[in-house]
Protein backbone atom coordinates (compact mmCIF):
# COMPACT_ATOMS: atom_id res chain seq x y z
CA UNK A 1 0.00 0.00 0.00
CA UNK A 2 0.91 3.21 -0.98
CA UNK A 3 0.61 6.26 1.62
CA UNK A 4 -0.70 9.93 0.57
CA UNK A 5 -0.21 13.39 1.52
CA UNK A 6 3.40 12.44 3.35
CA UNK A 7 5.49 14.34 1.32
CA UNK A 8 4.99 18.23 -0.05
CA UNK A 9 0.85 17.57 -1.65
CA UNK A 10 -0.03 20.44 -4.22
CA UNK A 11 -2.89 22.12 -4.80
CA UNK A 12 -4.58 22.47 -8.66
CA UNK A 13 -2.39 25.15 -9.17
CA UNK A 14 0.84 23.79 -7.77
CA UNK A 15 1.45 25.54 -4.52
CA UNK A 16 2.05 23.08 -1.72
CA UNK A 17 -0.11 21.88 1.30
CA UNK A 18 -0.02 19.48 3.93
CA UNK A 19 -3.97 19.94 4.67
CA UNK A 20 -6.72 22.49 6.46
CA UNK A 21 -8.26 22.44 9.96
CA UNK A 22 -11.20 20.53 11.17
CA UNK A 23 -12.04 21.63 14.35
CA UNK A 24 -11.09 18.64 15.81
CA UNK A 25 -9.59 16.93 18.11
CA UNK A 26 -8.57 20.71 19.12
CA UNK A 27 -10.48 23.70 18.30
CA UNK A 28 -7.75 25.93 15.90
CA UNK A 29 -8.53 29.13 14.82
CA UNK A 30 -10.08 29.80 11.94
CA UNK A 31 -7.62 29.79 8.75
CA UNK A 32 -10.37 30.58 6.35
CA UNK A 33 -10.49 34.10 6.89
CA UNK A 34 -6.54 34.82 6.57
CA UNK A 35 -5.05 32.39 4.29
CA UNK A 36 -1.96 30.73 5.42
CA UNK A 37 1.13 31.39 3.47
CA UNK A 38 2.33 28.57 0.83
CA UNK A 39 5.40 26.62 0.54
CA UNK A 40 7.08 27.71 -2.86
CA UNK A 41 9.43 25.66 -5.12
CA UNK A 42 12.44 27.08 -7.00
CA UNK A 43 13.43 25.76 -10.41
CA UNK A 44 15.45 22.98 -9.27
CA UNK A 45 12.40 21.82 -7.04
CA UNK A 46 13.57 23.04 -3.58
CA UNK A 47 11.45 24.78 -1.13
CA UNK A 48 12.46 28.28 -1.59
CA UNK A 49 14.37 29.94 1.69
CA UNK A 50 11.61 33.31 1.63
CA UNK A 51 8.49 30.67 1.75
CA UNK A 52 10.15 28.39 4.37
CA UNK A 53 10.48 31.56 6.64
CA UNK A 54 7.04 32.56 6.05
CA UNK A 55 5.46 29.09 6.69
CA UNK A 56 7.39 28.71 9.52
CA UNK A 57 6.70 32.01 10.76
CA UNK A 58 2.79 31.38 10.50
CA UNK A 59 3.51 27.89 12.50
CA UNK A 60 5.06 29.31 15.51
CA UNK A 61 1.89 32.19 15.49
CA UNK A 62 -0.46 28.72 16.06
CA UNK A 63 -1.53 28.83 12.15
CA UNK A 64 -2.45 24.59 11.86
CA UNK A 65 -1.82 24.32 8.04
CA UNK A 66 0.83 26.43 8.23
CA UNK A 67 2.15 24.08 11.23
CA UNK A 68 1.32 21.05 9.01
CA UNK A 69 3.33 22.58 5.92
CA UNK A 70 6.33 23.20 8.03
CA UNK A 71 6.04 19.89 9.41
CA UNK A 72 6.12 18.71 5.90
CA UNK A 73 8.81 20.69 5.05
CA UNK A 74 11.22 19.55 7.68
CA UNK A 75 10.26 15.97 7.00
CA UNK A 76 11.32 16.73 3.47
CA UNK A 77 14.98 18.18 5.13
CA UNK A 78 15.07 14.41 6.94
CA UNK A 79 14.56 16.20 10.51
CA UNK A 80 12.25 13.65 11.85
CA UNK A 81 12.36 15.37 15.27
CA UNK A 82 11.34 18.31 13.94
CA UNK A 83 8.71 17.18 11.68
CA UNK A 84 7.00 15.03 14.64
CA UNK A 85 7.13 18.99 16.98
CA UNK A 86 4.95 20.38 14.48
CA UNK A 87 2.64 17.27 13.18
CA UNK A 88 1.92 17.41 16.58
CA UNK A 89 0.91 20.75 17.25
CA UNK A 90 -1.10 20.59 14.07
CA UNK A 91 -3.10 18.00 14.95
CA UNK A 92 -3.94 18.98 18.05
CA UNK A 93 -5.10 22.00 16.81
CA UNK A 94 -7.25 20.31 15.06
CA UNK A 95 -5.97 19.85 11.57
CA UNK A 96 -6.33 16.16 10.68
CA UNK A 97 -4.33 15.61 8.11
CA UNK A 98 -1.25 16.51 10.33
CA UNK A 99 -3.15 13.38 12.24
CA UNK A 100 -2.47 10.97 9.69
CA UNK A 101 1.05 12.13 8.72
CA UNK A 102 1.63 11.91 12.46
CA UNK A 103 0.39 8.49 12.60
CA UNK A 104 2.58 7.47 9.52
CA UNK A 105 5.79 9.06 11.22
CA UNK A 106 5.10 6.87 14.22
CA UNK A 107 4.47 3.71 11.30
CA UNK A 108 7.97 4.53 10.24
CA UNK A 109 9.41 4.58 13.46
CA UNK A 110 8.19 1.29 14.24
CA UNK A 111 5.51 2.41 16.97
CA UNK A 112 2.91 0.62 16.02
CA UNK A 113 0.83 1.33 18.99
CA UNK A 114 1.13 4.46 19.02
CA UNK A 115 0.63 5.22 14.51
CA UNK A 116 -3.22 2.85 15.52
CA UNK A 117 -4.06 5.41 18.40
CA UNK A 118 -3.71 8.51 15.57
CA UNK A 119 -5.02 6.93 12.50
CA UNK A 120 -7.84 5.51 14.67
CA UNK A 121 -8.39 9.13 15.67
CA UNK A 122 -8.30 10.75 12.45
CA UNK A 123 -10.40 7.75 10.87
CA UNK A 124 -12.62 8.54 12.87
CA UNK A 125 -12.94 11.57 11.67
CA UNK A 126 -13.21 10.40 8.24
CA UNK A 127 -9.78 10.78 7.07
CA UNK A 128 -9.65 7.98 4.21
CA UNK A 129 -5.69 8.13 4.51
CA UNK A 130 -5.81 7.05 8.09
CA UNK A 131 -8.29 4.14 7.11
CA UNK A 132 -5.87 2.68 4.66
CA UNK A 133 -2.91 2.67 7.55
CA UNK A 134 -5.45 0.91 10.01
CA UNK A 135 -6.25 -1.51 7.14
CA UNK A 136 -2.49 -2.31 6.30
CA UNK A 137 -2.08 -2.44 10.71
CA UNK A 138 -4.58 -4.97 10.51
CA UNK A 139 -3.67 -7.16 7.99
CA UNK A 140 0.22 -7.59 9.62
CA UNK A 141 -1.69 -8.79 12.60
CA UNK A 142 -4.11 -10.83 10.38
CA UNK A 143 -7.03 -9.36 12.45
CA UNK A 144 -9.38 -9.29 9.93
CA UNK A 145 -12.78 -7.86 11.58
CA UNK A 146 -10.78 -4.74 11.96
CA UNK A 147 -9.84 -4.86 8.28
CA UNK A 148 -13.74 -5.48 7.47
CA UNK A 149 -14.62 -2.57 9.57
CA UNK A 150 -12.44 -0.10 7.70
CA UNK A 151 -12.42 -1.35 4.33
CA UNK A 152 -16.22 -0.94 4.57
CA UNK A 153 -15.60 2.70 5.86
CA UNK A 154 -13.22 2.66 2.18
CA UNK A 155 -15.65 1.50 0.16
CA UNK A 156 -18.49 3.52 1.36
CA UNK A 157 -16.39 6.87 0.15
CA UNK A 158 -16.55 6.60 -3.29
CA UNK A 159 -13.25 7.45 -4.04
CA UNK A 160 -11.10 5.10 -6.47
CA UNK A 161 -7.40 5.67 -5.21
CA UNK A 162 -8.26 3.67 -1.83
CA UNK A 163 -10.36 1.32 -2.91
CA UNK A 164 -7.71 0.29 -5.36
CA UNK A 165 -5.25 0.35 -2.55
CA UNK A 166 -7.62 -1.92 -0.58
CA UNK A 167 -7.50 -4.22 -3.52
CA UNK A 168 -3.80 -4.18 -4.08
CA UNK A 169 -3.80 -5.05 0.16
CA UNK A 170 -6.31 -8.00 0.04
CA UNK A 171 -4.63 -9.39 -3.41
CA UNK A 172 -0.91 -9.21 -1.62
CA UNK A 173 -1.90 -11.20 1.44
CA UNK A 174 -4.07 -13.62 -0.71
CA UNK A 175 -7.78 -12.66 -0.67
CA UNK A 176 -8.21 -12.89 -3.88
CA UNK A 177 -12.00 -12.81 -4.34
CA UNK A 178 -12.05 -9.79 -1.66
CA UNK A 179 -9.59 -7.99 -3.83
CA UNK A 180 -11.74 -8.55 -7.28
CA UNK A 181 -14.69 -7.05 -5.48
CA UNK A 182 -12.56 -3.89 -4.08
CA UNK A 183 -10.95 -3.66 -7.77
CA UNK A 184 -14.48 -3.72 -9.49
CA UNK A 185 -16.01 -1.37 -7.35
CA UNK A 186 -12.73 1.08 -8.19
CA UNK A 187 -13.01 0.19 -12.04
CA UNK A 188 -16.48 1.45 -11.79
CA UNK A 189 -15.45 4.46 -10.37
CA UNK A 190 -12.78 5.30 -13.60
CA UNK A 191 -9.73 3.88 -12.17
CA UNK A 192 -7.37 2.29 -15.09
CA UNK A 193 -5.01 0.88 -12.21
CA UNK A 194 -7.63 -1.16 -10.81
CA UNK A 195 -8.75 -2.44 -14.06
CA UNK A 196 -5.69 -3.65 -14.85
CA UNK A 197 -4.61 -5.34 -11.64
CA UNK A 198 -8.11 -7.09 -12.05
CA UNK A 199 -7.07 -8.14 -15.28
CA UNK A 200 -4.14 -9.41 -14.13
CA UNK A 201 -5.99 -11.69 -11.78
CA UNK A 202 -8.41 -12.95 -14.39
CA UNK A 203 -5.48 -13.67 -16.85
CA UNK A 204 -4.26 -15.69 -13.69
CA UNK A 205 -7.21 -17.41 -13.78
CA UNK A 206 -7.17 -18.38 -17.29
CA UNK A 207 -10.26 -15.88 -17.97
CA UNK A 208 -8.64 -13.87 -20.73
CA UNK A 209 -11.46 -12.06 -23.08
CA UNK A 210 -12.53 -10.73 -19.80
CA UNK A 211 -9.03 -9.60 -19.09
CA UNK A 212 -8.62 -8.60 -22.62
CA UNK A 213 -11.40 -6.76 -22.27
CA UNK A 214 -10.80 -4.55 -18.77
CA UNK A 215 -7.18 -4.12 -20.27
CA UNK A 216 -9.02 -2.63 -23.46
CA UNK A 217 -10.71 -0.29 -21.06
CA UNK A 218 -7.94 0.93 -19.26
CA UNK A 219 -6.01 2.25 -22.08
CA UNK A 220 -8.83 4.69 -22.34
CA UNK A 221 -9.74 5.31 -18.74
CA UNK A 222 -7.76 7.88 -16.48
CA UNK A 223 -5.11 6.91 -13.74
CA UNK A 224 -6.71 7.60 -10.40
CA UNK A 225 -4.06 8.77 -7.40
Amino acid sequence: MRFRRFHLPRRKDGSLLAGAPTGAPGQGPDDTADPDPELDLDADGRITADSLAAVRAAAERGRPVAMANYGTALHAAGDRAGALHWYTRSWEAGNVIAGFNLGTLHQTAGDLRRARLVWEQAADLGDVDAMLGLVKLAFERDDRPTIERWVRRIHAQDLAFPITAVGVAFATHGYTSDALAAFAIAADLGDAYAMEYQAEILTARGEHERADALRARAANAERMY
